[in-house]
């Protein structure tokens, strides 16, 4: 277990806006021998994207269907303020701070201007950007030195002809338009983008990935986005787990579990023989954990695991059911591919600082937190993140972390070790902190 560690990058977008994303790495670290394990605290949690209702606007431009919105515009049923807050006229004025539209045709009524994209002057740094890309890159619609440029891509009005800005019914397209490649991630998809990066909700992100960010739906009900396709369970014949629920962290630090002390189940440095030595390797003893402690898949749907957790009932069994979303970032990719999936777990092992709804799975090359006997058993300090592993790490899209954390499960030594490294992978979509269900259930192992 351990404090998760957050990296945040907001490369320059010419001198308009900032552009950033926030890849939240939250990570979890090692359980002990019963000692004192690290802390699960803190992660970015985010909802995909804002949607606005019919008519309204959301600050960057979100659009509802069948409504026209500008950067941070509302809807009123009055005429718009004009700069600097004086009397309001009749027809389509847009204010400062964002334009105010009539309900009902702004722009169109009686004695209203005509409701036309007004270039602003060319910025020398940006010479070929047209009204779309200023209200659609930037926040400059916002700003009352932009109030009497690009009413119709603002969306402080709506053509007569449904013109530029406006489209049929002042609603753009609802699709998912893809953000330009970045160098250091460029093969980022509209998922990646709303899930791994939280770009939905930044202003920079605004005309992008409406659909996956939820902005819009299309005609046909259905789009592109969501996150990587997991293994359908549902008619895999598993019973349905209704209890308690949890999140599920990692951890491998070789040592001796606590159990160990009361059941036996302990090994020598090559991880496979018993030993007599009750003394855990963490402490300067030969007692490592075993390998055969490690998970492993009994189907596409089911796998077996040990996990550590708060006041220890050694032996007990529990079966978890993934339900899709992560603790600490709702919209974990991983959390999300291995929805309906199910583990029984076995208590092994337990820490000071193990939340009651926390279940900490011994996963090799999940970090060793405190405590590392890994090291000495392994031959190598090549370990990944003290809290978190190779994961947190690894950084791209979820293929991208998949494949890093794959090449760093090469350091285990083959065997159930390297093979359990490989399971957080393939079957577990290397998830982070991912929520479940949970109830006693007999041991199969």
């Amino acid at each position: 277990m351990g404090t998760p560690s957050s990296s945040f990058r907001r490369p320059s977008f010419l001198s308009l806006s900032a552009l950033g994303f926030a890849v939240a790495l939250v990570s979890t670290g090692g359980c002990t021998d019963g000692l004192t394990p690290g802390s699960e605290t803190g992660g970015n949690v985010t909802a995909t994207g804002s949607v606005t209702g019919a008519g309204g606007g959301a600050g960057g431009g979100f659009v509802a269907t069948g409504a026209t919105s500008g950067i941070g515009g509302l809807v009123s049923s009055g005429a718009a303020p004009s700069v600097g807050g004086g009397p309001t006229g009749s027809g389509n004025a847009p204010g400062a701070g964002g334009g105010v539209q009539g309900v009902g045709g702004a722009g169109t009524s009686s004695g209203g201007a005509p409701c036309v994209d007004v270039e602003p002057p060319p910025d020398p740094e940006w010479p070929g950007a047209t009204c779309e890309n200023w209200a659609t890159e930037t926040e400059e619609c916002d700003k009352a030195w932009f109030a009497k440029y690009c009413d119709a891509s603002c969306g402080r009005c709506v053509p007569e002809d449904g013109g530029p800005g406006g489209g049929t019914g002042g609603a753009p397209p609802c699709e998912d338009k893809p953000y330009p490649p970045q160098p250091d991630w460029p093969d980022a998809t509209c998922a990646d983008w709303a899930t791994e990066a939280d770009a939905c909700g930044e202003s920079w992100f605004a005309g992008y990935c409406d659909i996956t960010c939820g902005r819009c739906v299309p005609e046909g009900g259905t789009g592109s986005g969501g996150g990587p396709s997991g293994v359908d369970c549902s008619s895999a014949g598993l019973p349905k787990v209704n209890g308690g629920e949890g999140f599920a962290t990692r951890y491998w630090d070789c040592c001796q579990p606590h159990c160990a002390q009361f059941d036996g189940h302990r090994c020598g440095q090559d991880g496979i023989q018993r030993t007599g030595d009750s003394n855990s390797a963490c402490n300067g003893g030969g007692s490592f954990a075993c390998y055969d402690e490690a998970p492993k898949a009994v189907s596409d749907c089911l796998s077996y695991g040990h996990i550590a957790k708060a006041n220890p009932n050694c032996g007990q069994c529990y079966r978890i059911e993934f339900t899709g979303q992560g603790e600490h970032n709702a919209n974990d990719p991983g959390s999300k591919a291995i929805k309906g999936k199910q583990m029984i777990v076995k208590v092994t092992n337990t820490g000071s600082d193990v939340a009651g709804n926390q279940f900490d799975l011994m996963v090799p090359g999940g970090g060793v937190g405190q405590f590392n006997a890994c090291s000495r058993q392994w031959g190598t300090n090549d370990l990944g993140a003290q809290y978190g592993g190779f994961l947190t790490n690894c950084s791209g899209s979820h293929s991208a972390k998949k494949d890093c954390v794959r090449q760093n499960c090469m350091k285990i030594p083959a065997g159930p070790a390297r093979d359990g490294c490989l399971w957080f992978v393939d079957w577990f979509e290397v998830a982070d902190n991912p929520k479940f269900t949970s109830e006693p259930t007999n041991c199969p192992f």
